[in-house]
């Protein structure tokens, strides 16, 4: 097998903490990836893929931060609900006067 080339089902290390995947898609993935790979001003379809996998990455765990924050505040009694919405008030009222 060529160096850096990786067998079915695994994956092979490159230089600067990346790997290297090997994966199979439609045709037509294949050409909206390289259609837009090139208009979103990036080096590579790997830079491409990188990019999209980063963002899907940032969407879930902002998903995760607010589902836990959900729960945290859900779970606060009703006279440490009120304590928090008193400070949210006020550091709101901290913020407005300094955009004055």
């Amino acid at each position: 097998m060529p160096q850096g080339r990786a067998a079915r089902g695994h994956t092979t290390m490159q230089g600067a903490g990346k790997a290297r995947i090997t994966i199979s898609l439609s045709k037509d993935k294949v050409r909206f990836i390289k259609a837009h790979s090139g208009q979103a001003g990036v080096r590579s379809v790997s830079a491409f893929i990188e990019r999209l996998v980063a963002e899907a990455q940032a969407r879930a765990e902002l998903e995760k931060l607010s589902a836990r924050t959900a729960l945290y505040y859900d779970s606060l009694s009703s006279r440490a609900r009120e304590e928090q919405r008193a400070w949210g008030e006020l550091g709101e009222l901290g913020l407005a006067h300094t955009e004055e």
